[in-house]
């Protein structure tokens, strides 16, 4: 199977769309969690309920100046916006991330295709950034492994079959030649024995 450069960022829809959205759900969370926190610790430390919230002011002061402003503006709105500035950037990272593997996924399925098909005649070969290189590595090697013991097979057959029909032969005259029929048979015995056990190459 041969390398190729992805066009499509979008290559398992279904699967990058749910990273994706594990993404925004973490950092959707986060934000919450973080508003609630800080909302319930000036609850707590100042002794306050949630109808304070409405009219409820800060004060700053700080070399000699000092201002008021309310609590969503100064403490709440922060936190939202610097949330939404993450949300913002981890989308397009969370898809080009996801590329990087449904891209080696892609390339799995279609290599499991072809091995159900019958084909051994290929490698898997991923691009330098793309995950489960490792995986790839052990497919490349159980597709080899496939490879060799498939042409094993096809090559025994075919000469399992020439013994055989020469066997064949020898028995289907009327005077069997006894000795050349001992040999056939010994080269057959001698053939299993080179053989070893199936599907040890």
């Amino acid at each position: 199977m041969e390398k190729q450069k992805r066009k499509k960022f979008i290559i398992e829809g279904n699967f990058q769309t749910r990273l994706i959205l594990k993404f925004v759900a973490v950092v959707t969370g986060a934000a919450l969690l973080s508003v609630i926190t800080v909302i319930s610790l000036f609850l707590i430390k100042y002794n306050l309920t949630l109808k304070d919230f409405a009219n409820l002011t800060v004060s700053l002061a700080g070399k000699g100046v000092t201002g008021a402003s309310n609590f969503f503006e100064i403490v709440l709105a922060p936190i939202i916006i610097s949330n939404l500035i993450v949300l913002c950037i981890v989308i397009p990272v969370s898809l080009f991330y996801s590329h990087r593997i449904a891209g080696p996924i892609y390339r799995f399925e279609q290599s499991l295709d072809l091995l159900l098909h019958g084909n051994t005649n290929f490698m898997i070969s991923l691009r330098k950034k793309d995950e489960f290189k490792y995986l790839a590595d052990k497919m490349n090697a159980l597709i080899d492994y496939m490879r060799r013991n498939i042409n094993e097979v096809k090559m025994s057959h075919k000469v399992l079959k020439d013994r055989i029909n020469r066997i064949h032969s020898m028995l289907s005259v009327e005077q069997i030649d006894l000795p050349a029929l001992k040999r056939e048979i010994r080269e057959l015995e001698r053939f299993f024995k080179e053989r070893g056990t199936p599907f040890s190459y």
